[in-house]
């Protein structure tokens, strides 16, 4: 059981010396992952109460792999080469290994109906955000995961609905919101209704500013001098 874990550790490392080393070969991020799916899964062959949701991966193995980050750039390296299929896989994978009911999968969920519309499965794309969304209708990324499933599907009027539900004009843009407004944008450009994108564009500029702001007035309270 420990010699799975083993394995991932010493895949996963090696995934990030490779990129470091220029090498673009994806063997090793797919061994790291079925590694990590073996590791799983044997580990709950001798214990089924072990990491029931995704978050208690990393909290059960004690930080040691760092799981969510290695899963994450896995899938941007799948998606910088166009290897929808193959996202597609790994979501579905992860997805089923975890019972989601303390944590929902909305980056798996976002970054399978990506890749399910860049292969042209856009309605698949649209059910599975559907699914996920009807179930977690509070959930901002879910509902941004939708609109742009439905902006692939040229399903716009649909899309527009999703956006109205959690955003007017009139609104400002917030942490909260911030996703709805990019896909926003995105919505109303792909419509042509270039007056309200710039509208939704310039609000979210705003609060992109403020963000910024408030960033370097945060920074500018820690005096850095030489005694630092």
């Amino acid at each position: 059981m420990k010699k799975r874990w083993k394995d991932f550790g010493r895949l996963s490392t090696d995934c990030y010396i490779n990129i470091g080393r220029g090498k673009t070969d994806m063997t090793q991020w797919h061994q790291a992952f079925d590694a990590l799916v073996s590791a799983i899964e044997e580990t709950r062959s001798r214990n089924p109460d072990f990491a029931g949701e995704f978050y208690e991966v990393e909290e059960q193995t004690d930080f040691e792999y760092g799981v969510d980050d290695w899963l994450m750039d896995y899938l941007d390296e799948l998606g910088m080469r166009n290897l929808h299929e193959k996202c597609c896989e790994v979501c579905e994978k992860v997805m089923g290994l975890f019972a989601w009911k303390e944590q929902l999968p909305e980056d798996f969920v976002f970054e399978m109906s990506s890749a399910l519309s860049a292969q042209g499965k856009t309605e698949e794309a649209v059910a599975l955000c559907e699914k996920w969304h009807r179930q977690n209708t509070e959930s901002q990324p879910l509902a941004a995961a939708l609109i742009y499933a439905r902006i692939n599907a040229k399903e716009y009027t649909g899309a527009e609905e999703v956006v109205q539900k959690y955003i007017s004009k009139e609104d400002e843009c917030t942490e909260d919101t911030e996703l709805i407004y990019r896909a926003a944008v995105r919505l109303y450009e792909e419509k042509g209704d270039q007056k309200t994108a710039k509208q939704m564009k310039k609000t979210l500029e705003q609060y992109e500013e403020e963000v910024e702001r408030e960033l370097m007035e945060e920074f500018e309270e820690y005096p850095f001098g030489d005694d630092f």
